[in-house]
Formats: C-alpha cells, structure tokens, sequence
C-alpha cells in the first residue's frame, strides 16, 4: 500500500493485509496493526499502539500512546482510547467514548500530589455505550454493557447492563447478547510480552497484583 497520500505516517509503520486507510491520518513510530484492519479519516495514532486483526479505529478517533486493541474490536467515531488501556476481542466501543489512564493529575500541583499511571482493562466482548467514561485502572468485566453516558469509577465484574454516573448494575445480559468466550478471556492480553510493551512506554504504570498472571 502507498501510504504518502495518507498524513503524517512514521516509516516503521507495521500493517498486515488488507489495510484501509483514511485520509489525514497520523501514525507515530512503533505502531503495529494486523490483517485487515480499518482505518478512518483522521484518525491519531502514538506510539506503542497495537492492534489486532479484523478491527476498525473509525474517524476521529484517537490513541494517546502504547496500548492494545485486540481481534474484531470496533471502535466507532471520536473515540479516545488512553495509553495503557487494553481492550480484549469482540468489543465494541461507541462513539465519544473516553477512557483515562492518569489518576490524582498534579499539573501545576507536582510538589503536593503524585500522579499514578494506572491500567484499564475491556475483557471480551464487551460493549461500550456513546460517551461513556471510563476511569483510570477500572476492569470491565466479559460481556459487559456499559450504557451510553456512563460513568464508570470502580471495577465491573459481572455479565450484565450497567448504566448510570457512577455505573450500577441494572439488569442482566440479555440471552441474545451472549457469546462463546475464549478460555483466556478477562486476561488473554495480560501476557509478559504485552506488559513488557507498556511498561517500556510508560515506565511508571502500576500493575496491581490482579492484573499479573
């Protein structure tokens, strides 16, 4: 693929098959995405993102730094994936959605408050209403709805449809919204190799003992 018409794209560009790609698009160094993946109209994408194979990053949306979109994700327009989310197969991401990474910010305020660079985790299957918000080191749990507009503070562990600001559980998954899960799923992207590959990119993450295997 002739990628000069494109945007700003960094030599080390990896891509797989079947690349689609947008106009406007910015890829900083060391970005790797697989086969047949989708890629918008102006779309941002920085260093150390990584995506899977068969995925969509439709327009606008934009990757702050190293994180990891898996198999089959869509994430639909305007959405802002922050570094050290990782998002497993099968999610859906809807349009506006926020996800954060920096909890206690001390911009301006170093001397009083230190900052934490936390990981956020998508598991498998899960969908991610319009504009939802997503706090810093938070856990969706599989098969997880998360309603349009909501905010998620604490970790979400089971199947089922959370709504409200802060999420609460309001119902359970409906029968036509499950699906087969992989063995690995909640923590088929927690590998050394993919730790390694935050961690090289945001030296001060935290990795809570949960999220090792």
């Amino acid at each position: 693929m002739n990628l000069s018409h494109t945007g700003c794209i960094a030599d080390d560009f990896t891509y797989g098959d079947d690349l689609s790609l947008g106009e406007y698009v910015i890829v900083e160094p060391n970005v790797k995405v697989g086969n047949g993946v989708k890629i918008g109209h102006r779309v941002t994408l920085k260093s150390g993102t990584m995506v899977g194979d068969n995925s969509i990053i439709d327009d606008h949306c934009i990757t702050t730094g190293a994180c990891v979109v898996g198999n089959h994700v869509n994430v639909r327009t305007g959405a802002i994936i922050s570094k050290a989310t990782i998002i497993e197969d099968y999610c859906f991401i809807g349009p506006g959605v926020i996800t954060n990474h920096t909890k206690h910010v001390s911009h301006g305020r170093e001397d009083k408050i230190s900052e934490r660079q936390l990981l956020t985790y998508i598991c498998f299957g899960s969908i991610v209403g319009s504009q939802a918000s997503i706090l810093a080191g938070v856990s969706i749990g599989s098969q997880v709805i998360v309603g349009g507009g909501t905010v998620v503070v604490k970790d979400l562990e089971g199947k089922g449809v959370y709504v409200g600001s802060p999420a609460k559980r309001k119902m359970e998954l409906p029968a036509e919204y499950l699906m087969p899960e992989p063995e690995k799923a909640g923590v088929m992207y927690l590998t050394e190799e993919i730790l390694y590959h935050l961690k090289e990119h945001i030296p001060n993450l935290e990795l809570p003992d949960s999220f090792v295997r």
